[in-house]
């Protein structure tokens, strides 16, 4: 019995290193290289920025193969040693670049190797092994994608500062690396009967499901998977637009510098935010497995839509500092709630079908969000334009979650 314990645990540890090396630290330091690099190679900023959007457009790309992978070969390990090979070989050898198609080839080589082992890898490990407080699981695993960042980002923007971007881009291969190390040297499976042994709180999860019918549970879910269907439609429209509301992360900074803040603030606000991107999949994650994925996505998109009109309305530090940290319940839905909306449309008979086509949207959507709203910045000449249209897209999220919960009222009244 302890045997099983430490493997569900192992299980757990290796999948959320896997997303703190693809995620967190791969794609979560980028933009700490962008003026060291400007720099010293005479590129602009926004030149090299692109290598964020060639590298997140790669991921998601990759993340499409992975279903395809896990039909043929259910041993991880090959899958899990060409992910590292590729995300921490691409990363290291952005150290050696010298112009600015070296950077760009190399950020998709990395962004390929990221895909393979961030969202959809994890989360259907995740849901093979945990079917009592599965919320919970999916939600530390998501909450892992932030959390390097948020302890580290310190620490590599110094390294850079004091040894150069090329020995920062060596020094987070190896923090990659050691996050990837439970993966690469524990015997990961992908389903508990590959090992013998049963998801954790199987006869657990039967008894709830006899008590608690209306709570998240993991169902057979839509046998049928249309592109053209409304709940594929509700997921795709979902996806992208809480992915680009939640790419307002990059702005925040400059929002509080448009308004005559100190520089400080701003690099609070975005703390905040990046901090609530950790706390509101937590929250998400327990919330599901009491109350269920869609009570939980329209409380996290409540809470963006009071903060977005805070930071509309009120300019004081401290109440901009507050809202940046409701701000970023927007991540529980770009991420945590994507996945756990999938499994109770679709069941985990199909969701390895369907989350890598909802996780492409999302990522492409985020891919591109910057972009988009800078360029709506530039053509309105305020931020508030950009708040406004974020409000307006959290609305439609509200409508939306509230169609997909009918929808998913009547797949399981059928």
């Amino acid at each position: 019995m302890r045997g099983e314990k430490v493997r569900y645990i192992m299980t757990m540890i290796a999948m959320c290193g896997l997303v703190g090396s693809s995620v967190g630290i791969c794609s979560g330091t980028a933009g700490l290289f962008y003026t060291a690099i400007s720099e010293d190679l005479g590129i602009s900023k926004a030149t090299i920025s692109l290598t964020y959007t060639i590298s997140a457009l790669a991921s998601a790309f990759s993340g499409l193969a992975i279903p395809r992978v896990l039909r043929r070969e259910s041993n991880l390990k090959p899958l899990i040693f060409a992910g590292v090979l590729l995300s921490c070989g691409g990363t290291a050898l952005l150290s050696a670049a010298s112009g600015i198609w070296m950077l760009y080839i190399l950020s998709a080589v990395r962004g390929i190797g990221a895909g393979l082992l961030s969202f959809v890898l994890a989360t259907t490990v995740i849901n093979q092994w945990f079917l009592a407080k599965n919320g919970l699981m999916v939600s530390i695993a998501m909450a892992f994608s932030g959390l390097p960042n948020v302890l580290l980002a310190n620490l590599f923007a110094r390294i850079i500062e004091t040894a150069g971007w090329r020995f920062g881009y060596l020094f987070v291969t190896g923090v990659m690396v050691l996050f990837s190390l439970p993966a690469l040297l524990y015997p990961v499976c992908l389903r508990p009967a590959q090992c013998s042994m049963e998801p954790y709180g199987y006869k657990e999860y039967l008894k709830f499901r006899e008590e608690h019918p209306e709570a998240a549970v993991v169902t057979q879910g839509n046998d049928h998977i249309g592109m053209t269907s409304p709940q594929m439609i509700g997921l795709f429209f979902f996806s992208m637009i809480v992915c680009i509301i939640a790419s307002m992360l990059q702005h925040l900074s400059s929002f509080a510098v448009s308004l005559g803040m100190t520089a400080a603030v701003g690099a609070l606000m975005t703390s905040t935010a990046s901090a609530a991107n950790i706390v509101s999949k937590l929250i998400y994650g327990v919330m599901t497995d009491r109350v269920g994925p869609y009570k939980s996505s329209l409380f996290c998109a409540a809470v963006n839509v009071a903060a977005v009109v805070i930071l509309i309305t009120v300019h004081t530090p401290a109440a901009m500092v507050i809202a940046s940290f409701m701000f970023g319940f927007t991540f529980a839905n770009s991420s945590t709630a994507m996945s756990m909306l999938t499994k109770d449309l679709y069941g985990m008979e199909n969701y390895t079908r369907v989350y890598p086509l909802i996780s492409f949207s999302g990522s492409a959507a985020n891919a591109v969000g910057v972009t988009l709203i800078g360029m709506l910045y530039d053509a309105s000449g305020s931020y508030y334009a950009v708040f406004i249209v974020c409000l307006i897209m959290q609305v439609l999220v509200l409508m939306d979650v509230f169609s997909l919960m009918r929808i998913g009222k009547k797949e399981k009244t059928a």
